[in-house]
């Protein structure tokens, strides 16, 4: 696969260096900076045409190749033909002249793919998440409704991108003249267009009885069964807390690699999770469901995985604050404090495990200041939120 992706436009690059004709009018130098100019701009298409067939899930690609791998791959290689793009001009400006529309049909599409980049850092990435400006602009786009679904519609722009480059390529001196050079742009553009037209439209249709078909665990459940209603402030005051929350592509791998998930057989779903935060659920995360969130025992398994470096981890302990400070903690973690609070463990010292410890020849547990222990909890008010008397 890597193969084709990389001998493909050098392979559209030798044909074009055959089928050019020679400019007598300037020297051999300029020629040459000329033929490379346009072989750069050659794998600039060629790479772009890819990098939307990657995104369209090919099997081979899904099986082969983990989500982190494509969403690096695919951002790193349109950003290195976003700026071969950038050089392909000067190049083959050099002492040429061209029609107004060739020049505009290019400086178009090379538009559209540096727009795409830039919303896409913003928006689709959290790679530069340490930015404030970032943050900031994340907040505003969700109060103006400015979600993942629009940046999504913008990320498909990809395709009119392309098909613009395509319109620049077929009217370029060298298709116009080489019935096979016109045939290559053509057939790279038309699996280009085959490929985006079967997954945003074919697929679409194919996914409508189960709108999850395609996610990663097997015991994933839709989140259009839920009747909670949607408080879209509390929804922002969790994006301004956490705005590496906003770039979420929903892709499932959280719940894929979640012990707990597994254990409850989709249960505690923290791909459901985060997809209720975004749509402002706040009674179905907060109501005091033992497994909603307080399934997570923070292992940062989920955080480690996650393709967009989302911080699930303290997302979720976030959550739980905010569940304790509604009073909605559920009985068995209640239970669990109280015991911490009695005993500054858990799981209390028990005779039995003693016994055992001596049998292995463990050293004896040093027991904790249990006054210590109720000291902090007292500070923290954790006390009063479980009922625990003074």
């Amino acid at each position: 696969m890597l193969s084709i992706y990389y001998l493909s436009p050098i392979v559209a690059s030798i044909i074009y260096w055959f089928e050019e004709p020679i400019d007598d009018s300037v020297d051999m130098m300029n020629n040459l900076i000329h033929r490379l100019g346009s072989i750069i701009g050659i794998f600039a298409f060629i790479w772009m045409c890819f990098n939307i067939i990657i995104q369209i899930k090919l099997k081979p690609i899904e099986e082969n190749f983990s989500l982190d791998g494509i969403i690096k791959f695919h951002t790193w290689m349109a950003a290195i033909s976003l700026i071969i793009a950038g050089l392909h001009y000067p190049l083959v400006r050099l002492e040429r002249t061209y029609s107004s529309f060739q020049i505009r049909s290019g400086t178009t599409g090379f538009m559209i793919f540096f727009g795409i980049m830039f919303l896409a850092i913003i928006f689709m990435s959290n790679r530069l998440l340490r930015y404030k400006l970032i943050e900031k602009l994340r907040i505003i786009a969700f109060k103006k409704k400015f979600k993942y679904g629009s940046n999504k519609l913008l990320h498909n722009l990809m395709m009119l991108g392309v098909a613009v480059i395509f319109i620049h390529t077929i009217v370029a001196n060298t298709a116009n003249q080489s019935i096979l050079m016109l045939s290559v742009y053509s057939f790279f553009f038309m699996i280009t267009f085959i490929g985006w037209f079967y997954h945003k439209i074919i697929r679409r249709f194919r996914s409508n009885a189960d709108p999850y078909i395609f996610r990663k665990a097997s015991w994933d459940t839709i989140i259009s069964e839920n009747k909670s209603e949607s408080n879209k402030e509390w929804a922002l005051d969790l994006i301004k807390h956490n705005p590496s929350l906003y770039p979420c592509l929903q892709c499932g791998t959280c719940t894929e690699v979640c012990t707990i998930s597994k254990v409850t057989e989709g249960k505690y779903n923290p791909r459901i999770i985060i997809l209720a935060v975004r749509f402002g659920y706040k009674d179905l995360i907060l109501g005091g469901e033992e497994i909603v969130i307080w399934g997570c025992t923070n292992c940062n398994t989920c955080e480690e995985r996650c393709p967009q470096n989302i911080k699930l981890t303290e997302i979720f302990t976030f959550l739980k604050n905010q569940s304790i400070v509604l009073g909605k903690v559920p009985d068995c973690i209640s239970d669990q404090v109280k015991r911490i609070y009695d005993h500054a463990k858990a799981i209390p010292r028990q005779a039995a495990i003693e016994k055992r410890r001596l049998q292995l020849g463990l050293p004896k547990v040093v027991e904790p200041d249990v006054n210590e222990i109720q000291i902090l909890l007292k500070n923290l008010g954790i006390d009063k939120k479980i009922g625990i008397e003074s």
